[in-house]
C-alpha cells in the first residue's frame, strides 16, 4: 500500500492514473486545483477524496508520490514545492512552454529533487517491444508522427492549452508524444529541428492544427509531423533500415502505456528510482520548442 496526493487535474489523464494507482494499491490522500473547481470537485467526487485547501495542506500530509497534473505555467511552482517537502513527483505532460520554464527544470534536477514527467506512450508495452528490434546504428532514417483531435483545446474550460504562450499550443502537446515516443525507441535521441511549417485551415486556433518539421537524428534524416485534425489518436514511428521498412502504430483501444506508468508511479511512491530521468526528458521539450520557434517564425 502507498498514499498518493494528486495536485491538479488540469486534464483526463490524473483520473486514469488514479484509478490505475489505486488497482495496484495506491490510496488517494487530497486532490487540490488552483484553476478547475469543476473538474477538481468531479475528481474529489469519483475517487472520495478530500479537497485540500491549498499546496502546501497537500503536502503537509506527507504523501508517498504526488502526481502533479496542474495548468503548464504551475508545473515548476508544483514541483519545486514537492522537492522542497521530500516528497516525489511525476508530472503528466506538458510541463514547458518556453525555455525559462526548461531551465528551472534543470535547476530542481541539479539540485537533486525527485522528480520526473513523461509522455505516457513511454510505458506502452508496443513502445518496448519495438525499441528491442530497432538497432540505431543502422538506421537511415526515421518518421514519427503525433495525431490528435485538438477539439477539446479549443473549448473554453481547455483553451489553455491552445495558448502558445501558455501550455505550447499544438506542436507542444501534442507533439511532445511524438518526441517522446522517439526517445523511448532510440534512447538519447536529442533530436535536432531544421526546418518546419505549419497550418491552421478553419479550425479556430491559436497554434496550428498541423505542423511538419524536417531535421536529423543520430545523424539521419528525421521527419515529425504533428496533427489536431478531427479523428482518432494515432502514434506511429517508422524506421528505415537496410533491411527494409520498420514501424509501429498505436491508436484508440491499444495499450497507450497508462497501466504500464501506474506500475512505475508505484514503484517510485515504495522508494524507486524516477521511471525517466529528467536529461531525457528535457530533450523532448528542447525539440518541441525549437520546432515550435521555427515553424511560428515562418508563419508570421
Amino acid at each position: 500500500m502507498f498514499r498518493v496526493a494528486f495536485a491538479g487535474v488540469a486534464h483526463s489523464h490524473p483520473f486514469a492514473d488514479a484509478a490505475n494507482l489505486a488497482a495496484i494499491g495506491g490510496t488517494p490522500t487530497a486532490v487540490w486545483d488552483a484553476d478547475d473547481p469543476a473538474r477538481r470537485d468531479d475528481f474529489a467526487a469519483r475517487f472520495e477524496t478530500p479537497v485540500a485547501a491549498d499546496l502546501d495542506a497537500l503536502l503537509a500530509d506527507a504523501p508517498d508520490l504526488v502526481v502533479a497534473t496542474p495548468r503548464t505555467p504551475r508545473a515548476a511552482a508544483v514541483a519545486s514545492a514537492c522537492a522542497a517537502a521530500g516528497i516525489p513527483v511525476f508530472l503528466n505532460k506538458t510541463v514547458a512552454a518556453s525555455s525559462d520554464a526548461v531551465a528551472a527544470f534543470d535547476r530542481l534536477d541539479a539540485a537533486g529533487a525527485r522528480f520526473s514527467t513523461a509522455s505516457v506512450l513511454r510505458f506502452a508495452p508496443a513502445v518496448s517491444a519495438f525499441a528491442e528490434r530497432v538497432d540505431p546504428a543502422r538506421m537511415l532514417a526515421v518518421e514519427v508522427s503525433a495525431q490528435h483531435d485538438i477539439a477539446g483545446f479549443l473549448a473554453p474550460e481547455r483553451a489553455w492549452q491552445d495558448d502558445p504562450e501558455g501550455a505550447g499550443g499544438t506542436i507542444l502537446n501534442v507533439g511532445l508524444h511524438a518526441f517522446e515516443l522517439l526517445d523511448a525507441v532510440i534512447p538519447g535521441a536529442r533530436p535536432t529541428i531544421a526546418v518546419g511549417r505549419s497550418a491552421r485551415g478553419e479550425l479556430p486556433t491559436r497554434s496550428e492544427t498541423v505542423a511538419i518539421a524536417l531535421g536529423s537524428v543520430h545523424g539521419v534524416p528525421l521527419t515529425v509531423a504533428v496533427s489536431g485534425v478531427p479523428g482518432p489518436d494515432r502514434y506511429a514511428i517508422r524506421v528505415l533500415a537496410p533491411d527494409g521498412a520498420h514501424e509501429l502504430v498505436l491508436g484508440d483501444g491499444d495499450d497507450l502505456g497508462y497501466t504500464g506508468l501506474a506500475r512505475r508511479l508505484a514503484d517510485v511512491a515504495r522508494g524507486g528510482d524516477a521511471p525517466v530521468p529528467w536529461r531525457r526528458s528535457r530533450e523532448s521539450y528542447r525539440a518541441a520548442l525549437s520546432f515550435a520557434a521555427l515553424t511560428r517564425e515562418d508563419a508570421r
